[in-house]
């Protein structure tokens, strides 16, 4: 039982160790829009929510990007398929509904102002979360139970 105890601690120091020796500050590439990286992998918008929950100016500002994000998707997947249902159609060998091509082109070009703004804000988050992490003390270490950027899961900050 002594053994055990000792080589959970054991190990607990380790991670505790390891957990520190990297950058938590979220770079931005741009190409055809920013691309968020921390520590060199890629961040989807819920990731970057999760990440910046630490920093509470940074998670509102996120949270106003992900409801943009979310419109943008919602018009481009609607404009798509109004677009391609035409498309399909005419290949098939059938008359298409040129209307409804017409409205999907609508509907993507709505979706791109969305876009934009959820690019400035998100950059406008990460840039104030990557500012707090620069004056922001030592945190305790805490294990967390609960819903992660990848599904359910444990999360252990440091």
């Amino acid at each position: 039982m002594k053994n055990t105890v000792l080589i959970i601690l054991f190990s607990f120091s380790f991670i505790y160790l390891s957990g520190q020796s990297k950058s938590d500050s979220i770079q931005v590439a741009h190409k055809l829009g920013p691309l968020f990286k921390q520590n060199g992998i890629i961040l989807n918008p819920p990731q970057i929510l999760q990440i910046t929950r630490a920093n509470q100016e940074a998670y509102a500002e996120m949270k106003i990007a992900r409801n943009y994000y979310n419109a943008s998707i919602g018009f481009q997947i609607s404009g798509g398929f109004l677009i391609g249902y035409p498309l399909g159609t005419v290949l098939a060998g059938g008359k298409a509904n040129w209307t409804l091509a017409a409205i999907g082109t609508g509907l993507v070009a709505v979706s791109i102002p969305f876009f934009i703004w959820y690019n400035k804000h998100a950059e406008n988050a990460v840039a104030i979360y990557n500012r707090g992490l620069k004056y922001s003390s030592l945190n305790q270490p805490a294990i967390k139970f609960g819903f992660t950027g990848n599904g359910i899961g444990m999360r252990a900050n440091f």
